[in-house]
């Protein structure tokens, strides 16, 4: 009897570790894509194995909006190569109160992995399968209100990329550690064009920064410039511009020094922008 009980506590367990194990992500527990997109064999979490009832009454958005000026928080349906936008994925159930979720942004031409993501929000985090990086959540997610939502900073990929899609997948659960009575949704996409214009002189220009991390003193280094002046902002992690100047630059080469003395430490956004057109690269400051 004593053996009994001992086998029955051994495969209770196991049968507890392996429902549980997805709490960290279907990614992070070996399930792999289950955002419905390529690289899913069009799978989601409502599969045999994972979470099989209940499809279509967790529902799913995403939003995506111009991060910096002009026009910050602008929703937009296209983006501008190399620049940053503030994406929110939300999900909602009538009833259950918690969630978890994956997606993943790719190139609709070759389907390969697209941009980067950062400023992810707590229990979050982003695993690589199959050379596309993958976001999850690392626990369960409670939902504010109706709906659970995850934002994060999105830097779209350099010009040429063409369109992009953004798979996502929610899943509602009702916290009881199985997978019976939780509601997964259907796979959840948004398309955005890359936004070109042939008038932009700004399109040609390259520029980088160094030494990047900096300290005291960055430089902005510029090629194929087309002489004028240009705004130079910067942004901290959260979007708030903490300086901005205007500079004449001639055609050609230029290499620009930055004072960063006075910038806190951690990730920050350097805009270069003229007439409304603008590249963005990000800076980390020690």
């Amino acid at each position: 009897m004593k053996q009994k009980t001992l086998l029955f506590t051994a495969f209770a367990l196991m049968l507890y570790v392996s429902l549980t194990s997805k709490i960290t992500g279907p990614a992070a527990a070996g399930e792999g894509n289950k955002t419905g997109g390529p690289g899913s064999s069009n799978q989601t979490c409502n599969t045999t194995g994972c979470h099989t009832s209940g499809i279509g009454t967790t529902t799913g958005t995403f939003e995506v909006r111009k991060r910096f000026q002009p026009d910050s928080n602008t929703i937009v349906n296209s983006y501008v190569p190399d620049s940053m936008y503030t994406v929110k994925f939300s999900g909602s159930h009538p009833v259950n109160t918690k969630f978890g979720f994956q997606l993943m942004a790719v190139k609709i031409n070759d389907s390969s992995n697209v941009g980067t993501f950062s400023n992810l929000p707590a229990k979050v985090h982003t695993t690589l399968v199959a050379g596309r990086t993958l976001m999850e959540h690392s626990d369960t997610l409670s939902k504010t209100g109706s709906a659970y939502e995850v934002t994060f900073t999105w830097q779209a990929p350099s010009s040429g990329s063409g369109q992009v899609r953004f798979y996502g997948v929610f899943n509602a659960v009702n916290g009881d550690g199985t997978p019976g009575g939780d509601q997964p949704s259907a796979s959840i996409m948004l398309a955005l064009a890359e936004a070109l214009s042939v008038e932009d002189p700004g399109n040609a220009i390259t520029f980088d920064v160094y030494p990047n991390p900096v300290t005291n003193t960055m430089n902005l280094r510029l090629k194929n410039v087309m002489g004028g002046t240009y705004n130079i902002a910067v942004f901290d992690s959260y979007g708030r511009r903490i300086s901005t100047q205007e500079i004449k630059i001639p055609t050609g080469t230029a290499n620009i020094p930055v004072n960063t003395a006075n910038w806190s430490s951690g990730l920050h956004y350097v805009q270069l922008s003229r007439d409304g057109n603008q590249k963005v690269i990000p800076v980390v400051k020690q």
